[in-house]
């Protein structure tokens, strides 16, 4: 009995069977690799989003009606937003649980810095000039950050506390809701609304309302 080995033409076709097919499978591995760092990246991005956004939260929430002195011995009023911005407020709930001599109520303040957002909180709340603040940041890669402040009336406002409210002697503060915009590489345009604790003090007259 002969026996026909393969010829030339048969071993140069399934040669390059083989290398098609191995050609696909890298191709295919290589895509599986890339959609799973894309998967990991994204949930990275939300993991860090929704812990940014539950801290801002618990801030807002808690929102209080007490005045402040800065380090220049100025008083500023409860909740400040400047035109850049940046919102810094009073807020309560600071849990202490080491028993340190210190306020349970915290001035913290939200503000954009190279596209990074940055909470600041100080450890008194009448500020001295030797008072440093604590940054912390929460979101890197941020393109914008817009707050804006609802009234009683349901009027939006891009700073605050506005010059109406601070000339009317009699006027009580209407802030009710807080909305914080975000543009972000990775999501687009996330925007939160919250309801903050409605204050019943007076507004005083404020020359200026920058932070």
């Amino acid at each position: 009995m002969k026996y026909r080995g393969f010829t030339l033409l048969e071993m140069v076709v399934t040669v390059l069977i083989f290398g098609i097919v191995g050609v696909l499978a890298v191709q295919l591995l290589s895509q599986s690799v890339r959609t799973t760092e894309k998967v990991i990246h994204r949930s990275t991005v939300l993991a860090d989003w929704h812990r940014a956004m539950n801290i801002i939260e618990q801030d807002l929430l808690q929102v209080n009606d007490r005045e402040i002195r800065d380090e220049h011995g100025d008083y500023q009023p409860s909740v400040v937003v400047d035109t850049s911005g940046q919102i810094e407020f009073t807020r309560n709930g600071w849990r202490n649980l080491l028993g340190h001599q210190r306020s349970e109520q915290q001035r913290v303040s939200y503000f954009l810095y190279e596209n990074q957002l940055f909470r600041r909180y100080w450890e008194v709340l009448d500020r001295a000039q030797d008072s440093e603040p604590i940054d912390q940041l929460l979101l890197p890669n941020v393109n914008s950050l817009e707050i804006e402040v609802i009234d009683r009336t349901g009027h939006e406002h891009y700073f605050w506390p506005p010059q109406s409210y601070a000339d009317a002697d009699t006027t009580y503060s209407p802030l009710v809701g807080i909305r914080v915009t975000f543009d972000l590489p990775q999501l687009g345009t996330v925007s939160h609304l919250w309801l903050v604790p409605v204050t019943t003090g007076p507004v005083l007259a404020y020359e200026s309302v920058g932070t």
